[in-house]
């Protein structure tokens, strides 16, 4: 929020430089994010009156002028424009003088004749025409309206003198979002009395009520209705003091009657609206929510098509106002305005929010009400609005106010105890201290003895409801750096760590960058056109997911109950990008409902997805890194045919590690690498670590290093092709028994008219060793025949020749 320094002087006398006061309200909790100098961006830019033009000897274009800026001695300067004449009063800029664009300007010659400055046209000076009428003429600024004298800096003439200081006000201090509530705490941390808004007006003998009938029919919506009825208006410009106060902090001057509204809506933080009187159908105002398919045009000029949840300023037949929004172009104020009728209400926050959300419509009057308005500042507002409307003589004001009010307004009473507010703050305050402090916010405190704290809340403070938010208040003034650290009562010191399970998560992304794997993350939501991509049918248990009930879009409308759809999209989405390569990884969580629909909440726990594609990649170079990943956790697997609808039949595997399905891993079906428009092979591998976690072996086996040498034999043998070679590893491994060491398939050959239709020649690396002797030709040579045998016996097997 921007507040005017001298705007604050109103209402406290401010005896600290600005500075000092910015460090103050920050060390009270607020935060001032800067201070503006409105003087800063322009020096040395004063008023002048053209004394002499004569033509330049050795130029067409370009004018000699003699100014005349206050000073004994006239200012040369040299000019092309050519609007100008004599005795126009125009800005000057001196030697040494900085324009607002940030041009420095220096005295010097043009065409050998001196120039001690420049005059400025209104786009230099950063000007518009509501700023400065002229100000968008090409040429010259001429200010011949002007009354201050020669050689006045320009500052001063446009007003621009004011210190600004832009707070940022929290969510739980509404009261603040005002030059009064700034004030109030401006008053408190510089131990000053606060000056309240100068309210002083008379009324005629004509009532508010003879003029205008007010119903609220939705008192829920809206507690506090005021209307007070102004009429022999006179619609003019605000006068110097208004528009200037206005335009420091951002706010264009209209016309005296906006005018004073927005200057309440600044002063004291409440809202006002004015309508014209005679734009109101049947002279009734009805508060009431819209009927569905109402429409509104709006201050803005575009048409709102209204609904039943929204709140309306009526009169006797259609809508007028949306309610703490925007009024209607027919109720605003012209220059044929007679009579006024000024609103000043309180409606309740969350619905001011939701319809200036549904009809994408906010304004500085739905700012203060969606952060909430208190009960009081109807009533000063409107008062304030009548003062200024007498004292500039702008109307005669009617002499009853209409205020329907549905709200108790007996402020709230806490009791608590100078012990209770010490004891949540972890460190003694003076009892004195605690009292003149919540005295000093006007929070009336009285204490006790007994150290027992009576204290009445204002009904702008709607925030202050316990002793907790009464502690807040006490620190935020005594001072947040004397809180000494302290442990809770019952706490101890424990020491931080990861858990196994990050512990984990972080070993396991170190292997996948290692095999220069790089991590992704994807979003938890995808599109139920997902499962049709992975080619799943409907009786799929991934097909039960959850559907979110406010999606974004349909593309990000369900949980994922696995991650290989994201994976696969982002591979996707690097081949169609022209990527040649791609390496990626992700560790994140699916959701798996219990029941549906949804009744509790689903299991949700962590996977990993690898994915690849490029020149260097096949089902083993993926399958090689989640061997890698099995092996450092100790984990013992056997690789299975997979049936995984989205993976090729033949050159893809389940992981097993006993009955436990821990992944899988193999090349994407040609079919969906084709739905997702990419022509190269894709791979990939998906985990379920929650069972990694469970079956992890973290122990550490050491074995002597052998004395013996170990027997090398290697073994090709012909089978059929569907036969896995996982499954053959493992016959070998059981007729080699304990003298099989080590078994490695080294060889795939395949050839029809060598070894027959659908036939393949698989070889294996097989190593034999004891610990405690050389093994024997003999001994070596039974195991190979009872591993051939074995081979034989359940796949069929024939030996190469």
């Amino acid at each position: 929020m921007k507040v005017s320094l001298s705007w604050l002087k109103d209402f406290v006398d401010i005896d600290v430089d600005v500075q000092t006061l910015a460090d103050k309200l920050v060390s009270a909790g607020f935060e001032v994010e800067e201070i503006i100098d409105q003087a800063a961006s322009m020096k040395n830019v004063v008023l002048g009156q053209i004394m002499q033009i004569e033509k330049h000897p050795d130029s067409d274009h370009l004018q000699i002028c003699q100014i005349n800026v206050g000073e004994e001695e006239l200012v040369q300067i040299v000019t092309g424009a050519q609007n100008i004449a004599v005795n126009d009063i125009v800005p000057v800029a001196l030697h040494n003088s900085l324009l607002p664009t940030g041009q420095e300007i220096k005295k010097g010659k043009l065409r050998g004749v001196a120039s001690n400055g420049m005059l400025c046209s209104g786009e230099e000076l950063k000007l518009t025409e509501q700023d400065y009428e002229g100000a968008s003429v090409y040429g010259i600024l001429i200010m011949n309206k002007e009354t201050y004298p020669m050689g006045t800096d320009l500052n001063v003439v446009l007003g621009n003198t004011e210190t600004i200081l832009d707070i940022g006000v929290t969510a739980n201090r509404p009261d603040c979002n005002s030059i009064l509530g700034i004030a109030r705490e401006v008053a408190t941390v510089l131990h000053k009395p606060l000056k309240m808004p100068e309210i002083d007006y008379k009324v005629c003998n004509e009532k508010t009520s003879d003029y205008v009938k007010v119903s609220v029919h939705d008192k829920d919506l809206c507690p506090r209705y005021m209307a007070t009825c102004v009429k022999d208006i006179k619609i003019c410009p605000s006068s110097e003091e208004i528009a200037k106060r206005l335009k420091s902090v951002g706010l264009r001057p209209i016309n005296n009657i906006v005018d004073i509204t927005n200057y309440v809506l600044t002063e004291i933080g409440q809202p006002m609206h004015s309508f014209d009187y005679d734009n109101l159908e049947g002279h009734q105002i009805n508060v009431r929510r819209a009927k569905n398919g109402e429409t509104i045009t709006a201050l803005d000029e575009k048409e709102y098509i209204l609904d039943d949840s929204m709140l309306m300023i009526c009169d006797e037949n259609k809508p007028s106002c949306v309610a703490g929004v925007m009024g209607g172009l027919n109720s605003g104020i012209s220059d044929s305005t007679k009579t006024v009728v000024f609103e000043s209400a309180k409606f309740m926050r969350d619905n001011i929010r939701r319809t200036s959300r549904k009809l994408n419509l906010r304004s500085d009057s739905s700012f203060r009400y969606e952060r909430g308005i208190d009960f009081e500042s109807q009533k000063l507002g409107m008062e304030r609005a009548l003062t200024l409307i007498y004292k500039n003589g702008y109307g005669t004001i009617c002499s009853d106010t209409i205020d329907i009010l549905d709200k108790d307004l007996t402020p709230n009473i806490i009791t608590t105890s100078v012990d209770a507010i010490n004891n949540i703050l972890g460190i003694k305050v003076p009892k004195d201290f605690i009292v003149e402090s919540l005295n000093s916010l006007h929070i009336k405190t009285t204490c006790d003895e007994n150290g027992v704290l009576t204290c009445v809340s204002p009904i702008f403070r709607d925030d202050i409801e316990n002793a907790n938010d009464l502690a807040e208040e006490v620190i935020r003034l005594y001072g947040y750096d004397k809180i000494e650290s302290t442990m809770m009562d019952g706490a101890h010191q424990t020491q931080g760590g990861k858990t196994r399970e990050l512990q984990n998560e972080d070993i396991i992304k170190e292997i996948c960058v290692s095999k220069g794997y790089s991590e992704t993350l994807t979003y938890s939501f995808i599109t139920p056109k997902a499962y049709d991509t992975l080619r799943l049918d409907k009786e799929n248990q991934l097909r039960n997911y959850i559907e979110i009930k406010n999606p974004l879009g349909e593309d990000m409308s369900v949980m994922r109950t696995t991650l290989s759809y994201s994976m696969l999209s982002m591979l996707a989405s690097n081949y169609l990008k022209f990527v040649p390569k791609a390496k990626m990884f992700e560790i994140a969580t699916i959701y798996e409902p219990k029941t549906l629909p949804l009744v509790e909440l689903p299991k949700e726990h962590q996977n990993l997805v690898l994915g690849c594609y490029g020149q260097d990649e096949d089902f083993y170079s993926i399958k090689a890194v989640v061997t890698t990943i099995l092996k450092k956790f100790g984990i013992n697997v056997t690789l299975k045919r997979s049936e995984i609808p989205y993976l090729h039949m033949g050159r893809s595997a389940c992981i097993l590690a006993g009955n436990l399905f821990i992944g899988y891993v193999g090349e994407v079906h040609p079919e969906v690498s084709k739905s997702l428009d990419v022509k190269t092979k894709l791979y990939i591998a998906e985990l379920d670590l929650e069972v990694i976690n469970k079956i992890a072996d973290y122990s550490y086996k050491y074995e002597e290093i052998g004395k013996f040498p170990p027997i090398s034999r290697d073994l090709a043998v012909v089978v059929d092709e569907d036969v896995a070679v996982g499954d053959m590893i493992s016959s070998i491994r059981k007729g080699g028994g304990n003298l099989l060491k080590d078994v490695e398939l080294f060889d795939i050959y395949r050839n029809s008219e060598a070894l027959g239709e659908n036939k393949k020649s698989v070889a294996f690396a097989l190593t034999f060793r004891l610990a405690d002797r050389t093994l024997t030709d003999e001994e070596v040579q039974s195991k190979m025949n009872r591993i051939l045998n074995k081979l034989t016996q359940e796949f069929n097997a024939q030996l190469r020749q």
